[in-house]
């Protein structure tokens, strides 16, 4: 019979996780890899058996269950901490107003409300209409390469592409440089064919 899988409560000298495990060392251990700490530095581990029921969930512990149980958890979107007091009893902003939040779960992230979710898909949406600009203006720049590998949808951030070309080993990286313009970026081993490619390609234009 297998071990059963356990909830453990690792903490550290500022932070703490939830880490699934069978033993209280192997939950030390793997918790203080989590928290970038050495075995030894690990504060406490201890079990947390009202995690228990999440250990086969995708992603671990939801954060409203976290915060239910007295743990904060950051607005994905304004960076807000969220506690169970802010939604029990409310804070007070700078006006001396008291704001009760009504947090919003969505794939594992927490926001403070349903504005700040709604805020925070509209930049998701825009810096993926972005990331589709990018690969449009390379499209049209040079068809005559091979891309091969886009980046810059959410969550990275940075637009760059990977292509090549006739007689490359490696190819190269393409994105934008300092100044805002397209950069393109050649391996080292394939300086000589991109020279002897881009003028085929200039005589033949």
């Amino acid at each position: 019979m297998n071990p059963k899988i356990k909830a453990y409560q690792v903490q550290g000298d500022e932070y703490g996780c939830i880490v699934f495990a069978t033993n209280s060392a192997t939950a030390r251990r793997e918790g203080g890899n989590e928290l970038n700490l050495e075995f030894e530095e690990v504060e406490s581990c201890r079990r947390a058996q009202w995690a228990d029921q999440y250990a086969d969930v995708k992603g671990g512990v939801p954060p409203l269950a976290m915060i239910k149980h007295g743990w904060w958890q950051e607005c994905a979107h304004c960076s807000h901490k969220v506690t169970i007091d802010d939604i029990e009893d409310g804070y007070e902003d700078d006006d001396g107003n008291i704001i009760k939040l009504n947090p919003i779960e969505n794939d594992h992230f927490i926001y403070c409300s349903q504005h700040c979710l709604d805020e925070k898909m509209r930049v998701r949406t825009e810096h993926d209409a972005k990331a589709e600009n990018f690969k449009q203006k390379l499209l049209s720049l040079r068809p005559d390469l091979t891309f091969k590998e886009y980046r810059g949808k959410w969550p990275q951030c940075y637009c760059s592409a990977s292509f090549t070309f006739d007689c490359a080993q490696y190819g190269g990286i393409v994105g934008y440089g300092t100044d805002g313009e397209v950069e393109w970026r050649i391996s080292q081993s394939d300086l000589n064919a991109w020279d002897v490619y881009e003028n085929k390609r200039k005589e033949a234009a």
